[in-house]
C-alpha cells in the first residue's frame, strides 16, 4: 500500500500530516502518544504533531510520499471517492 501525504501547519503554528492512500481512508498507522490521530470513514486521516519531529518519524516509518499541494491535489482526483473509503 502506498501512503500520501500532504503536510500543513494549524492556526498555532503546530506541524500537521494529512494522509491518503489507493486503498482508502481506514489505513491505519499506530501513532502513539507524539502524534494526535483524527480518522474515520469517508474522512483522510490527519496526524498533528505533539512532540518535535514525530511527523518525520511517522513518515519515514511507513514511507509515507509526502507531496506539495498541487500533486496532493491531483493525486486526490485521480484516486477519487476511493482516498475517503
Amino acid at each position: 500500500m502506498i501512503l500520501y501525504g500532504l503536510l500543513g501547519f494549524t492556526h498555532n503554528g503546530g506541524r500537521t500530516l494529512t494522509v491518503m492512500d489507493p486503498e482508502g481512508a481506514r489505513a491505519a498507522l499506530l501513532a502513539g502518544d507524539d502524534l494526535a490521530v483524527q480518522a474515520g470513514p469517508g474522512r483522510l486521516a490527519y496526524y498533528r504533531e505533539k512532540r518535535r519531529g514525530a511527523l518525520r518519524e511517522l513518515i519515514a516509518a511507513h514511507e509515507i510520499v509526502v507531496l506539495d499541494k498541487p500533486a496532493w491535489d491531483a493525486k486526490k482526483a485521480e484516486l477519487g471517492p476511493g482516498a475517503f473509503d
